[in-house]
């Protein structure tokens, strides 16, 4: 721990350990000097959560949390509250808030649930960001004082959901959606500049409204897969908070309980070199636990797409960017998780992804992933089936073509495009649109656990926009 007292004030971290996820956060604010020290008397408050969609806990911040910090706010004097969080993509925060009653517990601790994509009642400030407009809700632009609480899972693309994360959707997820923009001279792929721009974007949209206090909810962690409930999901009680008021500081000192190299952290280095939060250890005041005695052993996401198993799945891949990569590895991880039964039935199904991936082995069930995928296989020769007096090849690639004798006639060959191919455009595709399009291409009958989920989503998820947008 350090406890060094020539380090500058302005930068206090609070590593707790407690029974409770309430104790806690409590605790860890007390050890910083108190609610007061950050929300003062007649302060307009917002605290920006996870709210990302009803998948179970802990995908959302945990309510409890959300409830103590609250109540100090209250007991602070803070003159109103507002919580709130854009959440995923099509998910609409009314049907989220109503499928959690979100309205009648906040309403209970005297705090007010903001719908902040509802653009007729809540107004929007336009921010020119690294040549993108983004749309920030007014309401959060004037408030006083920012309190951020996120809830710590595995992660595939960051190693976990830091708070940076966390304060990105202060605007919406089509707003966060990174565009593809080649550069003369630059390999995309390569540089992996999808990352980098996303990366820049975050930083961005965060230094439009620093939080005050930061905080990040270890207590419950998601494990194996995430940052949603998979089948490959664990979760586990570390019983630890760390609480701050600097996110980078935070996030660095996280990452470190996780014994996580943060030198190969990219969205923290490039924190770090804009100067936006410290990140050096020796520049933080450590109070609570020693962080050298308590790192967590914690199982993180899959680092490779042929490392999520999923039943009669061939898995073919070329060269992706880390956008296709976070949306494979959850379409793979949503199918593990909902067409368990499904699979059965399906004999084998081929995924493509990237850019020049492998040949499939099979000619049917070929899932095409991505628009790279798409272009690069364009003239791939399991686009073509030869079709031969009138049998079908495709028939002997499954081994069921029965042996003719030789006749002494030419044989008379056609060549056909293969129908059992479904695409999945976009850079990177919209896995919502991927659900719809692969139930589609089976038929409810053959995925009928795909087109179970897809159903219970329908109940918060505006499928008819998604279609409209397709066309």
């Amino acid at each position: 721990m350090n406890n060094n007292s020539s380090i500058a004030e302005a930068t206090q971290v609070a590593l707790i350990k407690s029974t409770t996820s309430k104790d806690a956060v409590l605790e860890g604010i007390s050890k910083l000097g108190g609610i007061s020290k950050f929300v003062k008397e007649g302060d307009l408050v917002f605290i920006k959560i996870n709210l990302r969609n009803p998948g179970g806990f802990p995908t959302n911040t945990n309510f409890d949390v959300i409830s103590s910090v609250i109540s100090l706010c209250t007991d602070a004097g803070a003159k109103e509250i507002y919580v709130g969080s854009f959440p995923d993509q099509h998910v609409k925060i009314k049907a989220l808030a109503d499928a959690l009653d979100l309205q009648t517990l906040f309403k209970k601790c005297r705090a007010k649930l903001l719908l902040l994509d509802d653009e007729a009642k809540y107004s929007q400030e336009i921010i020119n960001l690294n040549n993108k407009e983004f749309k920030v809700p007014s309401a959060i632009l004037r408030c006083d004082k920012i309190i951020s609480i996120n809830q710590v899972n595995v992660d595939p693309v960051f190693a976990c959901t830091l708070n940076l994360l966390n304060s990105y959707s202060i605007v919406s997820n089509e707003a966060q959606q990174i565009k593809k923009d080649l550069r003369v001279g630059r390999d995309y792929l390569h540089l992996d500049q999808y990352k980098k721009d996303l990366i820049s974007n975050i930083l961005a949209v965060f230094m439009i409204k620093k939080p005050d206090l930061v905080i990040n909810d270890l207590f419950y962690v998601l494990e194996g897969a995430g940052p949603f409930n998979y089948k490959d999901s664990n979760l586990k009680k570390t019983s630890f908070m760390v609480i701050g008021n600097d996110a980078v500081a935070v996030d660095s000192i996280t990452l470190r309980l996780l014994n996580i190299d943060i030198s190969k952290q990219d969205l923290l280095m490039e924190a770090r070199d804009k100067k936006i939060g410290i990140v050096d250890l020796s520049e933080i005041k450590l109070i609570g636990e020693d962080i050298d005695k308590n790192k967590l052993d914690i199982k993180f996401c899959a680092s490779k797409l042929e490392d999520v198993t999923v039943k009669n799945t061939d898995i073919k891949k070329g060269r992706l960017c880390s956008g296709c990569f976070n949306q494979a590895y959850h379409l793979l991880n949503l199918m593990k998780s909902k067409m368990t039964k499904d699979l059965k039935y399906i004999e084998r199904q081929s995924l493509l992804i990237g850019e020049k991936p492998h040949e499939p082995e099979f000619l049917e069930n070929i899932l095409i992933f991505g628009d790279c995928a798409i272009n690069s296989t364009k003239d791939r020769t399991f686009r073509k089936i030869v079709i031969e007096k009138g049998k079908n090849l495709i028939e002997k690639a499954k081994n069921k073509i029965k042996k003719e004798k030789k006749k002494k006639s030419k044989s008379k060959t056609k060549i056909i495009s293969n129908k059992q191919i479904l695409e999945l455009p976009g850079c990177p595709p919209d896995i919502l649109k991927c659900v719809s399009s692969i139930i589609k291409y089976y038929g409810k009958d053959e995925v009928p656990g795909l087109n179970l989920y897809y159903n219970l989503i329908s109940t918060y998820v505006d499928f008819k926009k998604i279609e409209a947008k397709k066309k």
